[in-house]
């Protein structure tokens, strides 16, 4: 139960938190629709997916491994950040060369050439600042990652958003970009090092350590930013800027809605599975049973409303007709979110019991069929085609992790139940949304939601000793708070992070 009470408090915690992000990322991206147009938001778009594209052995080569053993040997916290963040720098160096030597090899304009300059340095210093959260997340302190996230969300929004109000050029908005990536790595590297110890720890057995163990990862990543951030690249150099706006529109939707796994996953779950791993596997099925519960019961009601609402959503958000072009875009990411929500929950298992090298094979055969898919439906059908291939990439990965990763032990078969009971209620859902079609999406959200949530209820979508356990952590919470206020005078306990 304390490990519940723990789960349940950095899960607050993080929704509290994501709520602010996830509004200001949406301001913003409106803001780039109506401000930009479709070509300048095409280029800071492509622009932020090349660096993204490229950058791949910084972003997704090494912070799963500081969290998965820092989680495991605390003491080793220091030596752990210190040389990872020595290794991202020096392989920032090198690949910021090679960014702009693609760029200019592959002939972009001089503006597209500047923004990637820009989105480059960013790259750095965010992925730095990831390694801070993944040293938070070992310990399974949410708090002060969580704050810089809103840091660097909320104040690249309020600026943002008030200089494209003014005419801000998109080059002005990729310095932007930058200040917010800044102030989160700064406030997270304070009380990182506040919490481990300032100094600079370099330990020749943790270095090759790391770059012996990180194969594994940087191949799974970067074929999981290839097939992710590719199809931009391809439709850049197959269509124009505008079609490249109308996917990049849809799709930074669709990533920002992938804020839950992240959440939930990276941030709260995969330490503890990390943990349960090496202690008690029937514990760790349990958790991989209530986590996958919770992302179904999430995930499928969005996904349905992507589909039924996306003239709604899109409307609202961009206001320009040209944006019209990216609403079958949205429909066709839907069901992919449904599928990279499971991904999330299986690639954690997999790799929380140091199995990582299982993915590998599986992750090159989604990157052949996501490019070979790309290469024949961007030619009949441009955006949406993308669109198309990146949901059924997601759902061959699933059925790759299902069948041929995940120990047979540990898959959650409960979770069968729920997710048809989820099913169920979201055919509730459809029927609402579609009979609310021509209102605006503020009421179409809520009417849904409120007959989802009736008969998920009803159903008994998720199981009773879920809500039991969940309603005893809140509870508990709430009784030590009241305790610690009577204790202290009326005077509420500081909140400890450790």
């Amino acid at each position: 139960m304390s490990r519940l009470r723990r789960v349940v408090n950095n899960t607050v915690i993080s929704l509290a938190g994501q709520l602010v992000t996830w509004a200001s990322t949406f301001l913003l991206m409106a803001a780039y629709g109506r401000f930009l147009g479709d070509v300048k938001f095409g280029e800071l778009y492509f622009a932020t997916s090349f660096v993204l594209l490229i950058g791949i052995p910084i972003e997704r080569g090494f912070d799963q491994q500081v969290t998965r053993e820092v989680a495991q040997r605390p003491d080793q916290a220091l030596r752990y950040l210190s040389n990872t963040v020595l290794i991202k720098t020096v392989l920032w160096v090198v690949l910021f060369a090679l960014l702009l030597f693609l760029c200019r090899l592959l002939g972009y304009s001089e503006e597209v050439y500047r923004l990637v300059m820009i989105c480059g340095v960013s790259l750095l210093s965010t992925s730095i600042a990831t390694t801070f959260g993944s040293v938070h997340y070992a310990f399974e302190r949410v708090l002060h990652p969580v704050i810089g996230t809103i840091l660097e969300k909320g104040l690249t929004a309020l600026v943002g958003i008030l200089l494209l109000r003014n005419g801000a050029t998109v080059q002005t908005m990729a310095f932007v970009l930058l200040g917010g990536s800044l102030v989160s790595m700064l406030w997270q590297a304070f009380w990182c090092f506040k919490a481990v110890g300032f100094g600079f720890a370099l330990d020749r057995a943790v270095l090759r350590a790391l770059l012996r163990t990180s194969i594994p990862f940087i191949v799974y990543g970067m074929v999981g930013v290839l097939y992710y951030r590719l199809d931009t690249v391809m439709l850049s150099l197959m269509t124009n800027d505008a079609v490249v706006g109308w996917y990049g529109a849809g799709y930074r939707l669709f990533d920002t809605l992938t804020f839950l796994p992240n959440l939930i996953i990276s941030a709260i779950m995969y330490p503890v599975f990390s943990k349960l791993s090496m202690q008690d596997e029937g514990a760790l099925k349990t958790a991989i049973e209530k986590t996958m519960n919770f992302l179904l019961f999430c995930g499928l009601p969005i996904a349905t409303l992507m589909i039924l609402s996306a003239p709604n959503i899109l409307g609202f958000l961009y206001h320009r007709t040209e944006f019209d072009h990216t609403i079958p875009v949205l429909q066709a990411l839907a069901p992919g979110l449904v599928f990279l929500y499971l991904n999330s929950i299986f690639s954690a298992i997999v790799v929380s019991l140091k199995q990582e090298k299982k993915i590998m094979v599986q992750a090159a055969i989604a990157l052949v069929f996501n490019c070979l898919g790309n290469v024949v439906c961007i030619q009949l059908f441009q955006h949406v085609g993308s669109a198309a291939i990146t949901s059924c990439t997601e759902m061959l990965l699933c059925g790759l992790y299902f069948f041929f990763s995940v120990p047979r032990h540990l898959l959650p078969r409960r979770s069968a139940m729920v997710l048809l009971k989820t099913l169920v209620a979201c055919v509730a859902l459809a029927a609402v949304a579609f009979l609310l079609q021509r209102f605006h999406i503020f009421v179409i959200l809520p009417a849904a939601m409120v007959v989802y949530l009736a008969f998920a209820f009803l159903l008994g979508s998720i199981p009773r000793e879920d809500l039991l356990a969940l309603y005893q952590a809140v509870r508990y919470k709430a009784q030590r708070k009241n305790a610690s206020v009577s204790l202290n005078g009326g005077q509420e306990e500081p909140v400890k992070l450790s």
